[in-house]
């Protein structure tokens, strides 16, 4: 593994020069790997985070579709307690408006009745 383009004066120069060259890429490595440790931990304690986060999630999604079902359960039943009160109140009314058009019949009867007896009391009466 010699480096074509690099002469030396000496073995020891060569020795020393891939001694050093040896050390830098091991603390190179050492760096990186450390760096790597670093990176994994962090990550490690990253994805705990997010799995916590999650978890509260999920959690607070199931509570939110529970309290959506409640409340639709909710909405039904007072729509059915409106449908049956509408109902009533439709058939109070129509039964009121029958009794007024009643009412207002026997009145107008009676109006016309009042009316004739007039007409036969001014008849007497010039009689």
């Amino acid at each position: 593994m010699e480096d074509s383009g690099k002469t030396f004066s000496s073995e020891e120069e060569e020795a020393n020069y891939w001694k050093d060259l040896a050390m830098t890429y091991k603390q190179r490595a050492e760096n990186t790997q450390e760096e790597l440790r670093e990176f994994q931990e962090g990550s490690r304690e990253y994805e705990a985070e997010l799995e916590t986060q999650l978890q509260q999630i999920e959690t607070r999604n199931r509570d939110l579709l529970s309290e959506n079902n409640r409340l639709r359960m909710e909405l039904e039943t007072i729509k059915e307690k409106f449908e049956v009160q509408h109902s009533e109140g439709y058939r109070q009314i129509s039964a009121l408006e029958d009794d007024l058009a009643q009412t207002k019949a026997i009145k107008d009867q009676l109006q016309k009745y009042i009316r004739e007896l007039e007409q036969a009391n001014d008849d007497l009466e010039r009689a």
